[in-house]
């Protein structure tokens, strides 16, 4: 077997593996189900090539050329609804799917004919190769067109997207281009363009770098566990290969001396793996490690052997965290009544004096009032934070709750300058108080707003972060936060702007927690900030 034809058949199988994986990690889901059926097309497509260059008669390499084909003729429809899925842009793009689906059942209906494929016959060094009808050249452009329009979608989609979503779609991106360029030249032969064809390494490749956005990336959310299972993996096929050519050089030495036995042969294959097991096994789960897993423990073990001296230190630590944020509270609060206590008293030492003078008594009563609900605003945000109302839960969509949100600032975000851009990929409900979940977003938001004076970019988006979980992400183009500050944030009363009491970001941080989430930061000076928010279903705090 040539290694053009042994990678037409690797091909074809790790598609129906790879298409069968990600449906299986996602039911449900259109991206998961049109990336497999993608996979189910490229699958088809290579195996029915395989098929043509391992049968004999040419009728039967025929027939499985126009197999082939109707896999082909469903590839660029799988790949738009895939990276139109992917993009979450399927509402606005039915058009191009309608005519899309509509072209491919035309197509297939003429696979089976003369009109597409006139007969095979050889072609530039090819033992058989498609001799094209009259619709042939008609698929060609059908192909052309489809895939631009994916590549086109992708293309805009990349450019707006920020954070993780965009790390995976330049990988689905890069894997398009390779797979495209490379599967495409598998027709060079059909128009007798006497090029290279180079779809028997490229479509590989494609598997390739598909399977390491899903390992590493988490593309379509996929997590896999497998950390043990590459291992154990490529175990298995090291010892299969060692074990079959251990035996066979085994057993020609020792025939050419001693005359032994096969079973002599293989207790010495054995021992020899037994020896080689361990080193091997060691470095393969490193090299594992370093190329999917660099940074990543088993958390679970390292607690196990944390020792108690360890856990009393860590105990400190936390009374002396709670002594620190109580000294941070009372002195952020001391500050913050302290300015508007001295206005009314200003006012009130003055005031028997100007009892008589009218502009005095407007002035008075506008000021105090105002000064008062900063005080009450100041003392309520101190009692959010210390001592939360009871939640009420329901079962509700974080991406409604934003939308909701970007209502409220839609105005202040126009006449700011500030181009929002949403990106909701996620429809999983959570339970939560959808008025102190809108309140935690608010503050964010709010924040980023005010981090952007002179007008930039606000990225709103969710998705499925793993099962049952999501992903609230929003970014800002702004001032960012310098380093030494991020620690902070969540600090009650601490602020980096000139206006502010500090205490939207340490509400957040209490709304957060008390849905069983958590919250993250990412920040760079000048480039702008990220808060990464992650819910799940059920996990509500008492």
């Amino acid at each position: 077997m040539s290694f053009y034809v042994g990678s037409l058949l690797f091909t074809a199988i790790a598609s129906f593996l790879l298409g069968g994986f990600v449906y299986a990690q996602g039911r449900g889901k259109l991206s998961n189900a049109s990336l497999a059926l993608l996979s189910l097309a490229i699958g088809s497509w290579c195996f029915g090539q395989f098929m043509g260059e391992v049968v004999g008669p040419k009728q039967a390499v025929l027939f499985w050329t126009r197999f082939n084909l109707a896999g082909a003729i469903f590839i660029p429809v799988f790949y738009l609804l895939f990276i139109l899925a992917f993009t979450n842009q399927i509402e606005e793009n039915k058009f191009w799917l309608k005519w899309a689906f509509g072209a491919a059942g035309v197509f297939l209906l003429l696979d089976f004919t003369p009109w597409f494929v006139a007969e095979v016959a050889p072609r530039l060094g090819y033992r058989f190769y498609p001799v094209p009808g009259v619709v042939y050249p008609f698929f060609a452009f059908y192909l052309l067109t489809f895939f631009g329009v994916g590549f086109w979608k992708l293309k805009k989609f990349l450019e707006s997207s920020r954070g993780s979503s965009r790390n995976q779609a330049r990988y689905v991106f890069f894997a398009s281009l390779v797979g495209f360029w490379g599967g495409i030249t598998a027709f060079f032969p059909v128009f007798n363009i006497n090029l290279p064809v180079v779809s028997h390494f490229a479509l590989p490749l494609y598997l390739l770098i598909t399977s390491y956005a899903i390992v590493k990336h988490n593309l379509l959310e996929i997590h896999v566990v497998i950390r043990e299972g590459l291992v154990y993996s490529a175990l298995t096929i090291f010892f299969a290969g060692f074990y079959t050519i251990a035996i066979l050089l085994a057993n020609r030495i020792f025939q050419s001396f001693v005359r032994a036995n096969e079973f002599l042969a293989m207790i010495l294959v054995v021992f020899a793996s037994v020896l080689v097991f361990q080193p091997l096994r060691q470095r393969i789960q490193w090299g594992v490690d370093r190329l999917f897993f660099r940074g990543e423990y088993y958390y679970q073990k390292t607690i196990k052997d944390l020792s108690a001296e360890n856990l009393k230190l860590y105990r400190s630590l936390l009374q002396a965290d709670k002594l620190a944020a109580l000294g941070t509270i009372a002195a952020g609060m001391a500050h913050e009544i302290k300015n508007p206590l001295a206005s009314i008293k200003g006012l009130t030492q003055v005031l028997p004096e100007n009892l008589e003078d009218p502009e005095f008594i407007q002035k008075f009563l506008e000021i105090v009032p105002r000064q008062i609900d900063r005080i009450n605003r100041i003392v309520e945000d101190l009692l959010t934070f210390g001592r939360p109302q009871e939640l009420i839960i329901t079962e509700l969509k974080v991406s409604e709750v934003i939308e909701e949100v970007l209502r409220l600032v839609e105005n202040q975000c126009q006449k700011a300058g500030i181009e929002v851009i949403k990106e909701f990929r996620s429809q999983v409900p959570i339970r939560g108080d959808k008025g102190k979940l809108s309140q935690a977003f608010l503050n964010i938001i709010l924040n980023a707003i005010q981090a952007m004076p002179r007008g930039g970019k606000l990225w709103v988006g969710c998705r499925e972060f793993k099962e049952g979980e999501v992903e609230v992400e929003i970014s800002d183009s702004g001032l960012g936060i310098p380093e030494d500050k991020i620690s902070r944030i969540f600090d009650p009363f601490f602020t980096t702007k000139e206006k502010g009491s500090g205490m939207g970001l340490a509400v957040t941080y209490r709304i957060i927690k008390e849905h069983g989430g958590r919250i993250e930061v990412e920040s760079e000076p000048g480039a702008g900030t990220t808060f990464k928010i992650y819910l799940s279903h059920g996990a509500i705090q008492n």
